[in-house]
Parts: C-alpha cells; structure tokens; sequence
C-alpha cells in the first residue's frame, strides 16, 4: 500500500483494520465481512439502546437470536461491545441510510 511505501506502517494497520470493520477487501469492494441487512437493522436498534429482548420484540424472532446476531456484529466490526458497535455504526455513517421498508 502507499502508507507502507512511505514507512507509515501504523498507518497502513489501522487503515487495514477499518477496511476489515467496514467490510472490505482489496480494491474496496465489498467482503464477505459486511453486516447483512438483518444485522444492520439489529445494529440499528442497538444504537437506540435496545436490549436484546426487546429487539427481538420488534423484528419477531427469538431474544436467542438477537444475542447471535449482536455477537456477529461486534466480531464483525471488532469491538469488545454493543456500546462500540452502535459509537462505530454512528462514527461511520452506517446507521445514515433509510431502514428499508417492509
């Protein structure tokens, strides 16, 4: 990469580490990492500061499920927790689109 040409090594690995965050590899295009669109409407409501009851609550599936779906997400995005998920959804502008309309 061009940071790792100029000897910004540490440059290179945080930029590597948000690309890995965002989802994406190589040229940017999108990875296999990238949350899905069930896993961005459960981060969503993360972000409004739902437990895990009450997101399944509203999307209709188990409070099982909801916890497997906020555990991807943090190792997704490779957080330690909900908190930091829903701060880096905001600090990246995932949360900006329009939900999708059922």
């Amino acid at each position: 990469s061009g940071a790792a040409r100029l000897g910004a090594a540490p440059l290179a690995e945080q930029a590597a580490t948000l690309a890995r965050r965002v989802g994406l590899r190589g040229a940017g295009r999108p990875g296999g990492d990238l949350l899905t669109s069930r896993e961005q409407e459960v981060l969503r409501l993360v972000a409004e500061g739902h437990s895990n009851s009450r997101i399944a609550e509203q999307l209709f599936i188990s409070p099982k499920t909801a916890s497997v779906h906020v555990s991807r997400i943090i190792a997704k995005l490779d957080v330690t927790n909900r908190i930091e998920a829903a701060a880096l959804a905001h600090r990246l502008g995932l949360l900006d689109r329009t939900a999708p309309t059922p």
